[in-house]
């Protein structure tokens, strides 16, 4: 049913008319020569008159153009109520359908017939019965009512004297609410004691401080979780049977996590070593902090729940995942675990030797996360230095831990030879692509990094001769350092992992080094020293040589689909590895704002079962760790729309708005204060107002979900008139190199004074989403909505992180899916942590298992096999070499059964399952393949790897088949 269309277009008449505007006078037939109007018929209005006399149609002849509209009501039965559609529907006719004077048509170009800001208003005297938002899935915790859906604009509803009104609304907006650690908590009898977790409590009395941390979480889970409590809520909030079982199920999860952390208590209590180093770990932290004095009470809860699986995780298996919201303190938690896992090896005989190895996803992650991890590390080498107890065992060191596109592989000085063809180490240009970091962790001052000839290793230096470790720093960013100097922790990307196939000084890493060279350091093979040439005797490897014992995932939910995939091949083909070199198995842990379906992704990424920490409280955003304040602003998500322009388009707008705002804000503070409602005669408030425009909102982030919009927004024109240099814009995206990212994190936390010299405006990608961490950024735009909801959770967490941020969410107008977002978009950002997808991962691909059974392969000869060959025989290459393999099949030493029983086991492929058939059967076969091949096509020089098909993954982003293409010079 439409109605209205007259009173409408009457009303649009009458509104023209008493505006009064002069409208528009067509030109008389054909434009003759000189009809145009020249300068002297411009001079005045007399002019002006007696050109539009002789050349255009007469004033009084011109029509005025028709706008017109209706409303469109459909009322359809569902379910025994109406569901009602109310639209507004433009009925204006073309601009050919009209005509200017009675003769001639209206020009398109001349006459716009849509209509803006339209509010459509509907006041029901019945109540609303609300939508079920099917898209959010059901939760005792959660209401998921939508009083109405919006078409092609957010709608609000308000109830209020037994009337519901809608009403469209130009933009959606939602905020969201600070969350705070929480500080206190009801004891056994009822009294409110305060929740002490600072580090001069845990460093004098460790056990006294969590024993009533512990005492604290008892009183609260009974509380909140027990049968009296979860009654009175099935009957305050309508549960069905569905939701009280999964009540119930929480309840057993909370109480199964009160538990899981006072075992660590006990671990704590009776094994000295464990308390010496969480005390230790402790003073490291309260010596790195640079403004806080104590934990977030998760993060001492966590960290002593992982401790049983520090010291035994044989019987302690489970991926322990910290799972917390973003910039909420989980790296410092995994931090914490680290330097326990350090201090525990040191104190129970390792004395050397990598322990901890933390691999992310994304290399902006590894960058930045280096950082924090080297003042851990720097501090903990102060307070080993300290300890009698272990300061005759090795520093502890850092080795960031990427290679290739980042720092250099390995180095060697040119020699004139054709060895060798790479970079000059010696270059100021090489030693600065291999720098990590900018200044010493330790005092805070400009680091220099040159290379040091006689150990062949290019080194980090404090020049600082106040500081504690002034000299040489134990930092290393070349690969084949890294493998030479086995540092205590490496920081670096999971693709890293796929050098067990590629490189025999790998299993350094995994605690067998065959000897030292007392200038070059470690080497993983019998018969030479790393470094060509080196002539040194080589010497037995120390006593307490330690392997990796603690594995740290950060931002596991970015480990899906073929990189997960991969990875776990990988990380299965590890495990077995090192416990086939009788190592202890390895404590794995994560961590993640966003993950759903977390069992199943850790059962194929490392076949264990998965402890997400903390579990779900009776609210959302309330559990014993923490408490939301409603009314202490976050964020807040505006979705806006674009009606005659593209998203780049808007975007670019929303860019020069917020420039002409800051500029106002910190040129004409008062007035600004005055628009916002606040008193612009306080002189205080309008100081504070100016700084904010220099400091929290001066930036804007556009965030892209695809690169050609980021190419597309940096390029417009008013984009580049934004700018006074090109330093004003930081481009963050996957091509971005480690060097400008760095320089632009270090203008960001220590803007220059010239503003030419400032970053204002940041265009990224996806690859600023995790990692790129700083405190002052206010703005974001957000071009679109992406698929994931993680993804928005990860991208808008870059702003408001200290004080109330701002996402502007620039709706995709040609994109359906946006538009379906959009219909609801305050209840999709309110429940953003209820859409996050499961993280699709399956290990169990065949197609996955062929494209790693080269690795396969070549990680047992490396890393097992290799050593015992060599060693076995005269003058005995390495089984990566072609004629090698050939001569272990001919002697006997490699056969069918041995090649097969090692893949199957390298990659968790049972025996006798079913299941597994078509994977033993496609190991069988290629395995055979290699056997009937390989032997008659090597030769002399010719690397085994080369020859392998397909080839050995470089990276664990090589899940395609490398495609060769030849061609004639």
């Amino acid at each position: 049913m439409r109605v209205g269309e007259g009173e409408i277009a009457t009303a649009l008449r009458s509104a023209a008319v008493r505006h009064e505007h002069q409208l528009f006078r067509h030109r008389l037939g054909a434009p003759a020569n000189g009809s145009l109007p020249l300068e002297h018929d411009l001079a005045d209005e007399q002019t002006w008159a007696a050109y539009g006399a002789r050349n255009l149609v007469p004033a009084t002849h011109v029509l005025p153009p028709e706008h017109r509209a209706a409303v469109e009501i459909e009322i359809t039965p569902v379910d025994g109520l109406f569901e009602v559609f109310i639209a507004v529907v433009n009925t204006t006719p073309a601009p050919q359908d009209q005509l200017i004077d009675g003769v001639r048509p209206y020009e398109e170009a001349y006459l716009d017939t849509r209509l803006y800001q339209v509010v459509l208003t509907a006041t029901l005297d019945v109540p609303v019965e609300p939508y079920e938002l099917e898209q959010v899935a059901q939760s005792h915790r959660y209401e998921r009512s939508v009083p109405a859906f919006g078409h092609a604009s957010p709608v609000s509803h308000k109830e209020a004297d037994g009337q519901t009104t809608l009403r469209t609304e130009f933009a959606a907006t939602e905020p969201t609410w600070r969350g705070y650690p929480r500080r206190e908590s009801s004891d056994a009898v009822g009294r409110q004691v305060p929740i002490a977790t600072s580090f001069a409590s845990l460093i004098a009395d460790p056990v006294g401080t969590v024993s009533t941390l512990v005492d604290l979480l008892d009183v609260w889970v009974d509380d909140k979780w027990g049968t009296t409590a979860l009654d009175a809520l099935h009957a305050e909030r309508g549960w069905n049977d569905k939701a009280r079982a999964e009540a119930e199920k929480d309840a057993t999860a909370a109480r199964a996590e009160a538990a899981w952390v006072r075992a660590g208590l006990d671990l704590l209590h009776t094994d000295p070593n464990v308390r010496d180093a969480f005390v230790a770990a402790n003073k490291v932290v309260q010596a790195a902090a640079d403004d806080y004095v104590s934990w977030h009470p998760f993060q001492v809860a966590w960290i002593v729940g992982c401790l049983p699986g520090m010291v035994d995780p044989k019987r302690h298996p489970a991926v322990n995942i910290v799972w917390f919201q973003t910039g909420g303190g989980k790296s410092e938690a995994y931090l914490g675990l680290m330097l326990a896992t350090l201090f525990y090896g040191r104190y129970t005989g390792v004395t050397r030797g990598t322990q901890v190895w933390a691999r992310f996803p994304l290399r902006l992650l590894a960058l930045q996360q280096t950082e924090r991890f080297a003042k851990m590390v720097m501090n903990a080498e102060v307070l080993r230095r300290q300890d009698p107890r272990i300061a005759h065992t090795a520093a502890f060191g850092i080795g960031y831990f990427v290679g290739g596109g980042n720092t250099p592989n390995r180095l060697r000085k040119p020699d004139g030879s054709n060895y060798y063809n790479g970079p000059d180490p010696s270059d100021p240009a090489t030693a600065e692509a291999c720098r990590v970091l900018d200044n010493c962790p330790l005092c805070g001052q400009g680091l220099s990094v040159k290379w040091d000839d006689p150990t062949h290793t290019m080194r980090h230096i404090c020049q600082n001769s106040a500081c504690e470790l002034a000299g040489v720093l134990p930092i290393w960013g070349v690969d084949d350092d890294i493998y030479r100097r086995a540092p205590s922790v490496l920081v670096g990307t999971v693709d890293k992992l796929a050098q067990l196939g590629q490189n025999q000084a790998f299993q350094i890493l995994l605690g067998r080094p065959h000897s030292l060279c007392p200038k070059h350091g470690y080497s993983a093979s019998p018969t030479w020293c790393p470094v060509f040439g080196c002539k040194e005797d080589r010497r037995p490897v120390p006593k307490g040589f330690g392997h990796v014992r603690l594995e740290i995932a950060d931002e596991l939910h970015l480990l899906d689909e073929s990189l997960g995939a991969l990875d776990g091949m990988y990380e299965s083909l590890l495990q077995k590895i090192s416990e086939h070199l009788k190592n202890d198995p390895f404590q794995i842990v994560g961590a993640t704002a966003t993950i759903e379906g977390y069992q199943n992704q850790v059962r194929h990424l490392y076949d264990r079962e998965a402890r997400r920490f903390p579990v779900n409280g009776r609210e959302a955003g309330e559990t014993f760790w923490s408490t939301t304040r409603k009314g202490d602003p976050l964020r807040r998500y505006l979705g806006v729309r674009s009606r005659a322009s593209t998203m780049v388009t808007a975007t670019r707008e929303v860019a020069v708005v917020h420039d002409q705002w800051v500029r106002d804000l910190c040129d004409d503070p008062k007035s600004v204060v005055a628009e916002a409602g606040l008193d612009a005669t306080d002189a205080e408030i309008v100081e504070e107002a100016r700084r904010a425009g220099e400091d929290l909102f001066e930036v804007l982030v556009t965030y892209c979900l695809r690169n050609e919009d980021l190419t597309s927004f940096v390029r417009d024109p008013a984009v580049r008139e934004l700018l006074e240099s090109e330093d004003n814009l930081a481009i963050i995206n996957g091509d971005t190199s480690p060097d400008v990212i760095r320089s632009a994190v270090a203008r960001l936390r220590n803007p220059p004074a010239h503003k030419s010299e400032r970053v204002r405006l940041i265009a990224a990608t996806k690859a600023i989403g995790h990692g790129f961490d700083v405190a002052r950024l206010g703005v974001m735009a957000v071009m679109g909505t992406p698929t994931q909801a993680s993804e928005i959770i990860q991208a808008s967490a870059r702003v408001g992180r200290r004080f109330p941020g701002l996402v502007v969410n620039v709706i995709n107008p040609s994109r359906d899916r946006d538009a379906s977002v959009f219909r609801y978009y305050p209840e999709w950002i309110r429940y953003l942590d209820r859409l996050v997808h499961k993280v699709p991962v399956n290990r169990e691909s065949v197609p996955v298992l062929k494209r790693v059974l080269p690795g396969g392969l070549m990680a047992w000869f490396l890393q097992v096999l290799d050593r015992e060959w060599i060693t076995g025989g005269r003058r005995r290459r390495s089984l990566a070499d072609s004629t090698a393999f050939r001569d272990a099949v001919r002697d006997g030493v490699l056969d069918r059964a041995l090649l097969v029983s090692l893949l199957r086991h390298g990659f968790g492929i049972d025996d006798t399952s079913v299941y597994h058939r078509m994977h033993r059967e496609a190991i069988d076969v290629w395995v055979d393949d290699q056997l009937a091949t390989l032997p008659f096509r090597a030769e002399a020089g010719k690397r085994l790897p080369d020859l392998l098909h397909p080839s050995v993954p470089r990276s664990l982003r090589d899940i395609e088949e490398p495609l060769t293409i030849y061609g004639e010079l």
